[in-house]
């Protein structure tokens, strides 16, 4: 693989990954090393917003910050959908955090309309 062209490996690590991420919703709990693929994950989502900035000119900073809001979108659908879904109403210490948060993000994308 490491000779392959790397547009070859991006699409097969692609594969790869909506394949795994099929076998883990069918899983039953959190298999072995679960952790350490997140966080390699999580420092490859980095990297990548590191080199979109870096390239495409003057437009690369707003392509990563649109990405970055998309994946925000997904995400407070995520939990917006799972709060819709609860029948016993728990809520957690972050929701609290989130709520604030989401109240200051408002005024914040209010200010700049």
């Amino acid at each position: 693989m490491p000779d392959e062209p790397l547009p070859q490996q991006l699409a097969k690590l692609r594969s790869l990954l909506d394949e795994v991420d099929a076998r883990l919703a069918r899983a039953p709990v959190a298999p072995p090393g679960l952790e350490d693929l997140k966080g390699s994950v999580d420092t490859l989502r980095t990297n990548m917003w590191a080199i979109l900035s870096a390239g495409h000119g003057a437009m690369a900073p707003v392509r990563v910050e649109r990405l970055k809001l998309r994946r925000a979108i997904e995400g407070i659908r995520g939990v917006s959908a799972g709060l819709s879904a609860q029948e016993n109403g728990k809520l957690h210490p972050e929701h609290a955090e989130l709520q604030l948060l989401a109240r200051q993000l408002a005024e914040q994308i209010g200010k700049l309309r």
